[in-house]
């Protein structure tokens, strides 16, 4: 299924909404924003570090994004109060003469890869990455078009990254010549909730078994649906679905956020994402700064967990993937003793020999701190 469905939305859409076929299975301190380059009229160059890390003119950017479906001065306003660092256009989200308003405004955009757009964004400093083909297993599209494709924007570009996006958990390893980052768009949350919110994860693994645990792999969050959406396929996650599908993401090493749609049905849903996107900003320290991902176990296959160490601190993100009170305990070899802070609740735990046990609510997240805050983003 491609994603194209019918949308109704009193906020003028412009035809469409994405959709995909759906696949099986601190912190109490100062906001830290994302790294951003100063309005300035030089090209950027974009690489990844061996952490699969964007590194901006070599500073970490971690994108925190949205896929607009146009752009004006309220539009910007409202990117801005929901904290997005990002903006995405596949076709007509906004126009290549608006690319000095989006950089004045610190924004960075990933844009397709078209001549016109490859002519306009090629040496434009907003410029993050290029947006290949979304979805070309649902396109018909051959991976040696693909790579051919992928090679020769890349001789015209070679100063920033060109991803792919896939639905199918197969498409991964298909074109995976074909790409510098891939983006996973698993949409889980259906009108009948039937399907694992895990699901994310599952498709972010295999991105990392094909490429390996460094290659950089951003995950699409679903923030659509309702009635006129495909036919009312889809339901709109509640906040608590979409922070869940979030720190699954990055439970499982993702390296960017992005979220589609642009004005969800549920202000509601659309609401949540600026507390969601402060937490984000606020912990990207501890998922860019150099380290060491340790090796964390949870008892409970539902609380899916991460755990990474700077040295001098670290952080722990475990998630519940079902809508089920759980309590789990977490494992985290070589850290006896340790007391973490739960920067976005307000309390701590200790490590009783390797681990602690906590209580999750359904599809609750939970993250854990210790030590010192890693430095503001530099040059490295």
């Amino acid at each position: 299924m491609r994603r194209h469905c019918q949308s109704a939305s009193a906020r003028g859409w412009r035809g469409y909404v994405r959709s995909i076929r759906t696949c099986g299975v601190l912190l109490a301190l100062p906001l830290l924003l994302v790294s951003l380059a100063l309005p300035g009229s030089s090209a950027s160059k974009v690489t990844f570090d061996s952490a699969g890390i964007a590194m901006a003119d070599g500073k970490p950017f971690f994108p925190v994004g949205i896929y607009v479906y146009k752009l004006n001065s309220d539009i910007m306003a409202d990117l801005h109060e929901q904290q997005f660092n990002t903006i995405v256009n596949i076709s007509g989200g906004f126009e290549a003469g608006q690319l000095d308003y989006i950089h004045q405004h610190g924004l960075k955009t990933i844009v397709p890869s078209s001549t016109e757009w490859v002519k306009a964004a090629k040496d434009h400093p907003s410029l993050l990455a290029w947006y290949l083909t979304d979805e070309p297993e649902g396109r018909g599209d051959a991976a040696e078009a693909e790579r051919k494709r992928y090679l020769e924007l890349k001789q015209t570009d070679p100063a920033h990254p060109i991803g792919l996006c896939h639905y199918s958990f197969a498409a991964i390893e298909r074109f995976k010549d074909a790409c510098d980052f891939t983006m996973s768009d698993v949409y889980p949350v259906t009108a009948a909730r039937d399907v694992p919110l895990a699901n994310v994860g599952v498709h972010l693994d295999e991105i990392h078994r094909v490429h390996g645990r460094g290659f950089p792999a951003w995950a699409w969050i679903q923030v659509f649906g309702g009635p006129n959406t495909d036919g009312g396929k889809w339901a709109v996650p509640l906040p608590h679905e979409v922070r869940c599908m979030t720190y699954i993401a990055l439970a499982h090493g993702a390296t960017g956020i992005l979220y589609f749609s642009y004005w969800p049905q549920a202000q509601q849903t659309w609401q949540s994402l600026r507390p969601l996107n402060a937490e984000i900003h606020r912990i990207y320290p501890w998922l860019t700064a150099p380290g060491k991902e340790l090796k964390p176990a949870s008892s409970s296959a539902d609380v899916h967990v991460r755990a990474r160490d700077l040295g001098n601190g670290g952080i722990v993100i475990a998630v519940n993937t079902r809508p089920l009170f759980t309590t789990a305990t977490i494992s985290l070899p070589g850290q006896k003793g340790r007391s973490l802070t739960l920067p976005f609740e307000n309390r701590t735990v200790n490590l009783t020999k390797d681990g602690f046990t906590d209580r999750f609510a359904p599809c609750e997240a939970h993250v854990y701190t210790w030590g010192d805050i890693p430095p503001p983003s530099a040059k490295r």
